[in-house]
């Protein structure tokens, strides 16, 4: 049994110990805020870019230098959603394509 301190506690709303909790953790670190303020300009454009092809007129050109945390719940649902899809198409490609790959042999 734990000693008494005489301090009231607080209530703390699930929510709030849900936002909390995953801060305060490492393993549930969000990994779509971390990856995507990491990309490059180009790696949000496409991101972006392949968004708004699912859902027209999401995103502007303004945004691409917007941090995760400035979208909407539903912008980053959608910003996840593409990264996925680019993560899958990835393993697809080499990790290098020779330019001598441009001539076609006839």
């Amino acid at each position: 049994m734990f000693p008494s301190n005489n301090q009231q506690v607080e209530p703390l709303p699930f929510k709030d110990f849900q936002v909390k909790a995953r801060r305060l953790f490492k393993r549930t670190e969000n990994t779509a805020c971390r990856r995507f303020n990491a990309g490059s300009d180009d790696f949000k454009f496409v991101v972006l870019t392949l968004s708004n092809r699912r859902a027209p007129k999401l995103f502007s050109p303004s945004d691409i230098g917007k941090p995760f945390e400035s979208f909407s719940d539903y912008q980053r649902e959608k910003i996840i959603d593409s990264m996925n899809s680019l993560s899958k198409w990835g393993h697809a490609l080499p990790n290098f394509i020779s330019a001598s790959d441009r001539i076609l042999d006839i």
